[in-house]
């Protein structure tokens, strides 16, 4: 029991070091079309980085609305 414990700590360590990277790249992939719009304003912007900004739209939204459903549920 001992030992899955500690492989499953390293497993989620190796998780969390993948996702951890995963966010840095998407932030220089975010700074750099941030810079090439403030010089070129009227480029489109990449096919990744609209659909991260939907990604993050629905995410916002999704929320939204289950706060809303909550606090009409607990008003109820």
């Amino acid at each position: 029991m001992k030992s899955y414990l500690q492989e499953e700590a390293k497993h989620q360590e190796m998780e969390d070091k993948a996702a951890a990277m995963a966010v840095i790249r998407r932030q220089k992939m975010l700074e750099c079309e941030k810079e090439n719009i403030e010089k070129m304003p009227f480029m489109d912007i990449r096919s990744e980085t609209k659909r991260f900004r939907q990604d993050v739209f629905k995410r916002r939204h999704r929320a939204r609305v289950m706060e809303k459903q909550n606090s009409t549920v607990a008003s109820n």
